[in-house]
């Protein structure tokens, strides 16, 4: 698999990801083209200011 562009439009950074034409998204490692993986279900995933306890 050769790497695709990155929707984010940071190429400096190691991980990438894109959306295929039927709406899956594909997260790929921009040193290793062996290493991806692909989802028809996506999140956001950072820092988040609702924090619980446990």
């Amino acid at each position: 698999m050769e790497p695709a562009p990155n929707d984010s439009g940071e190429n400096d950074e190691q991980y990438g990801s894109f959306t295929t034409g039927g709406g899956d998204v594909v997260v790929y490692d921009t040193d290793n083209p062996e290493a991806w993986l692909q989802s028809s279900y996506a999140v956001e995933v950072g820092t988040s200011s609702e924090r619980t306890s446990a």
